[in-house]
């Protein structure tokens, strides 16, 4: 209950310096760190699952590299246990903890300022998949990208735009294509159910949301002109 007033209590001090700082009328931003993966403290904000959670023969683990960026590996298998229902195996994935509730509820991130959500990787040649879970009345809904690797084996930086992600129910896409909650995401992953047996090997740095300089959330923006005093005064510093 203590830790429950306590994190209230944070909220409410949060939202009052936003005020304070009137960030509803805040200047063009290039970015909104969300999460990182470089000590084993980052790694406690996340989860991982597998199909051996329900019986399965695949395996997954999150851990540090000695580069010191994330590692989400594991063995993938579609063998199906026996004498059971289950029809369909090979999965694993990793999300995001959802943080701890206050009396205002659920702590979201706020990414309508932003056009992208973009991911620091290095993958191999698997299929993989973004998903972002928002603070929706069906919990099981998720917006799905998949997350394309141009050059697997090398780091790069993927930019997925917000707008471009799918609505998702269990794995089904969803016939009524709702707008998703931008202001209310809730948690991000990333999965990998390709239907292939064997190793898979994906390392992950960083995920923010993003702007690039031509772009401000859905709108797009005029890049700001350096003026010929601030040309003149970058000269005679130098």
């Amino acid at each position: 209950m203590f830790s429950f007033l306590r994190r209230t209590v944070n909220v409410v001090g949060e939202s009052s310096l936003k005020a304070l700082r009137m960030d509803g009328l805040q200047a063009w931003q290039k970015e909104l760190p969300m999460f990182t993966m470089n000590t084993p403290q980052d790694l406690q904000k996340w989860v991982i699952g597998c199909d051996k959670d329900i019986g399965g023969f695949s395996e997954a683990q999150l851990e540090i590299t000695p580069e010191g960026v994330g590692k989400f590996s594991g063995n993938l298998s579609l063998e199906l246990p026996a004498d059971t229902e289950i029809q369909q195996s090979g999965y694993a994935a990793i999300r995001s903890k959802v943080r701890p509730s206050s009396m205002f509820g659920t702590p979201c991130f706020d990414t309508t300022l932003f056009r992208y959500l973009a991911l620091r990787v290095r993958g191999d040649r698997r299929k993989y998949f973004v998903n972002i879970q928002t603070d929706g009345i069906i919990q099981t809904d998720l917006y799905q990208h998949r997350l394309f690797l141009r050059n697997p084996g090398e780091w790069q930086t993927v930019m997925i735009p917000f707008r471009d992600f799918v609505l998702t129910n269990n794995g089904m896409i969803q016939e009524d294509q709702i707008e998703m909650m931008r202001e209310k995401v809730k948690t991000v992953g990333i999965s990998i159910t390709d239907r292939e047996d064997g190793p898979f090997e994906i390392e992950l740095d960083w995920i923010k949301a993003m702007n690039t300089e031509t772009t401000e959330g859905d709108m797009d923006r005029q890049p700001r002109e350096t003026t010929e005093d601030e040309v003149d005064f970058t000269k005679s510093t130098h």
